[in-house]
């Protein structure tokens, strides 16, 4: 068996060749992060083969952020096994073979392929679905990202309407619907809403709103308009068609993330979503922060991941009460708070714990809590076990 030691960085990438009886194939070399790089290993890696008369290879590489995905997805495509090592353990690796604290590329990559030698029969191999949790993650991202910028560009916008039309909030409960955007898109000031013909708003709300508004909720405007205590500003008018303007576009990405995020989750081909309550997006936030569930050696440990292990204050002879800590993932928390929600509707064995803990006399809430950490503890024995989720009468 050959195994190459990767050190990535983020414009060359070091290498150490050997074998699995430790036999070094030539010296460690650099390679550069780039096409011509990646052709120089592929090289290298076929004049090992020769050399050690074995065309059996092991590639491993630290999972050091993005830095890593390049080549990993150049040598996956090459055929090749690759390891994604998690960092700690290379380190740790290259601690325990020499009592220097000597830290230089060509040790970490050489660190690698010991480590490689050590955990051979733990050997496992960046696969397809491995590839799609990556995808995953880089998707839930950008998905949380954009939430984040929407919520704050929806404040601007209640601030905007607060000033040029504070009754529109009687009108429209919810600013966001399609109806209020497009209304507000042409029409942001009080003189474009007195000027506006009553037919041409009333057929804009028709349309927009799919027939539900129509000429009773124009002639409310009208009403409120005449005696707003709103500013007329054309600055306010312009702000709020603007932040319109970016809500729709925002809106629009993560509409286009979601499809991307079902694509994946589809191809991953994971049972999660046998689970009730875990749909689409909210298996898909799960499946991106677990990563590989083999992290987690119990229960307890995905527990803490999350930030659902039980955090208690003490000091001298007080003891507080136990709370979740909310320490871990807290985009991975808020994925399973809203699958437990619906879980207790839909699922009878989670209806009966909800029940069970409610004619305790706990609070909603507190009950929820609860359903999380089980519902975690079934999510990690189905992706464990590469099961899907039965009920048992």
């Amino acid at each position: 068996m050959i195994l190459v030691g990767i050190d990535v960085a983020s414009n060359k990438h070091d290498i150490f060749i050997m074998n699995a009886l430790g036999e070094v194939f030539n010296k460690h070399f650099t390679i550069d992060n780039t096409r011509q790089g990646y052709k120089k290993l592929l090289e290298q890696i076929s004049l090992a083969k020769e050399f050690f008369k074995d065309s059996n290879v092991r590639i491993g590489l630290e999972s050091t952020g993005h830095y890593s995905r390049n080549i990993l997805h150049f040598l996956i495509l090459e055929g090749y096994d690759v390891m994604f090592i998690n960092p700690l353990l290379t380190n740790m690796d290259r601690k325990a073979s020499s009592v220097r604290k000597t830290k230089t590329d060509s040790i970490d990559a050489k660190a690698i392929c010991m480590f490689l030698i050590r955990n051979q029969n733990d050997f496992k191999p960046y696969t397809l679905s491995s590839y799609h949790i990556d995808e995953l993650k880089i998707l839930v991202r950008q998905r949380k990202s954009l939430k984040k910028q929407l919520n704050q560009i929806t404040n601007q916008l209640h601030a905007f309407l607060d000033q040029a039309f504070p009754e529109y909030h009687t009108v429209f409960k919810n600013i966001l619907s399609n109806a209020s955007l497009t209304l507000l898109s042409s029409y942001a000031s009080l003189s474009e809403l007195k000027r506006v013909r009553v037919n041409t708003l009333s057929e804009l709300l028709k349309k927009s709103s799919k027939g539900r508004h129509g000429l009773a909720k124009v002639e409310l405007i009208k009403t409120l308009v005449k005696d707003s205590i709103g500013i007329d500003s054309a600055s306010l008018s312009l702000s709020i068609k603007q932040s319109v303007q970016t809500i729709r576009t925002i809106e629009n990405q993560i509409d286009q993330i979601n499809q991307l995020l079902e694509h994946h989750i589809t191809e991953s081909k994971t049972t999660l979503l046998s689970i009730p309550g875990v749909g689409t997006q909210t298996g898909a936030i799960i499946l991106a922060e677990i990563g590989d569930i083999n992290r987690f050696k119990s229960d307890d440990a995905l527990l803490a991941y999350a930030g659902l292990d039980p955090s208690v204050y003490q000091s001298g002879n007080y003891e507080g009460s136990f709370k979740i800590s909310k320490r871990g993932s807290s985009i991975l928390r808020w994925a399973i708070f809203q699958a437990a929600k619906v879980a207790v509707i839909h699922d009878p064995v989670f209806n009966a714990y909800y029940e069970k803990k409610k004619s305790e006399g706990k609070h909603y809430l507190t009950i929820i809590g609860h359903v999380t950490k089980k519902l975690l503890r079934v999510i990690r024995s189905i992706l464990k076990n590469n099961s899907v989720y039965t009920v048992f009468h």
